[in-house]
């Protein structure tokens, strides 16, 4: 089935921001397996060759009229799976908890960089930008076939007086400690499970996509380099900043040496052929705030907590060293990212590149914090071959 670009964004603009919301009242969604209502007929959009689907809300691609969608819409049946219109299909490459490299798949992708190698495979890099805590927590067993210390820890957390969820500093525990270990074990599972992954895939003869496992295949966590060595490097003038000994605020002792990524969000392939990925909300566990030296606040600022928040307090995560774009190599397999400062440290939501011959490199990204900005950055110098690594 062909679709053409126009017809493409036409469908997408029918979509967005169209639906009649004031004419119909909110309607429960039931668990069942079973297909969605037929209440209401519903026609292609102009050009689109095939009939768009019926979700729990009406757009305008889906001809419901606003005296019909009451009924058409008083229930909606949920289908454990994902629903693609007829003549589509999926494959399933990796699932949470498969095996990459000496890791695992992680978790919550939302952003895929796929560069050739070929004209039926290539790498594939792969996003995890956070844990959802509840359904991790519950799944955690199921899935990856050990246990974790949840109900220990949320017992040492509550306090007594008002039995609701309380914060700590594991950083400061004794090491002799149960709960600090108690701690560590969880957040470092959190933190596995977070970050970037590389993957190697190939199309078969029938057209299916699927794995093809490669020495390059492999996972730069949320804790890379704090027991396996593989530290993210950095670039730029924050990389003075890592360096220093003497600061106002507190430092990891590890020089430029940086210990993994995470809250990484959407992100870019640049025509060199590697992945940047966009690290997000990282005040979700470490402190964001710095000082005026650049230097980090003390990881008491972001307390652990028991709906995972903090993940980087049990191990005195320095919070300047997050909040970047991350750039990787997949096709390097000694490459686990380096951190370009020169484009700035916010809440960065995706990142686009222009690399043209003679011009200087652009890169634009947004801040995805409220009320946040787009930014650029222009290279000093100018690009020669938009294809060169060298652009790194």
């Amino acid at each position: 089935m062909s679709l053409k670009r126009r017809n493409f964004l036409l469908f997408l603009g029918a979509t967005a921001g169209t639906a009649a919301l004031g004419s119909f009242p909110i309607a429960s969604a039931s668990t069942s397996t079973a297909t969605s209502g037929t209440a209401g007929k519903s026609t292609a959009t102009a050009g689109a060759p095939f009939e768009p689907l019926k979700g729990p809300m009406p757009y305008k691609a889906v001809n419901v009229v606003a005296e019909q969608q009451p009924t058409a819409y008083a229930t909606y049946e949920l289908q454990d799976d994902i629903v693609l219109p007829d003549g589509f299909t999926y494959d399933v490459l990796a699932a949470w908890g498969d095996p990459v490299g000496d890791s695992r798949f992680g978790y919550n992708n939302d952003y895929l960089s796929f560069i050739s190698a070929g004209p039926d495979e290539g790498y594939l890099t792969i996003n995890f930008e956070y844990i959802s805590s509840g359904t991790w927590e519950q799944t955690y067993e199921t899935v990856l076939g050990q246990t974790l210390p949840f109900q220990p820890v949320r017992e040492a957390l509550k306090r007594e007086d008002e039995a609701v969820e309380e914060e700590i500093d594991a950083f400061t525990l004794a090491g002799s400690n149960p709960l600090k270990a108690q701690i560590e074990q969880i957040a470092k599972e959190a933190l596995t499970d977070q970050g970037l992954g590389v993957i190697y895939v190939r199309r078969d003869e029938n057209g299916a996509w699927q794995r093809d496992p490669q020495a390059t295949d492999r996972r730069i966590t949320g804790i890379s380099g704090l027991e396996d060595g593989n530290y993210l490097k950095s670039t730029g003038p924050a990389t003075a900043v890592f360096k220093k000994e003497t600061v106002k605020g507190y430092t990891d002792g590890l020089g430029d040496k940086i210990i993994g990524t995470f809250g990484n969000c959407a992100g870019g392939t640049t025509p060199w052929g590697t992945a940047l990925s966009a690290e997000e909300n990282i005040q979700s566990q470490v402190p964001e705030a710095v000082y005026g030296d650049g230097s980090s606040f003390e990881p008491d600022q972001k307390q652990f907590n028991i709906g995972f928040g903090g993940q980087g307090n049990p191990f005195g995560l320095a919070g300047n060293k997050y909040g970047w774009i991350v750039e990787v190599d997949p096709a390097n397999a000694n490459d686990y990212g380096t951190k370009h400062t020169w484009m700035g440290r916010y809440r960065h939501e995706a990142v686009g590149i222009r690399a043209e011959a003679g011009k200087r490199l652009a890169f634009y990204s947004g801040c995805d914090r409220r009320g946040g900005h787009v930014y650029k950055f222009i290279s000093t110098g100018t690009v020669n071959n938009p294809t060169d690594k060298a652009n790194s």
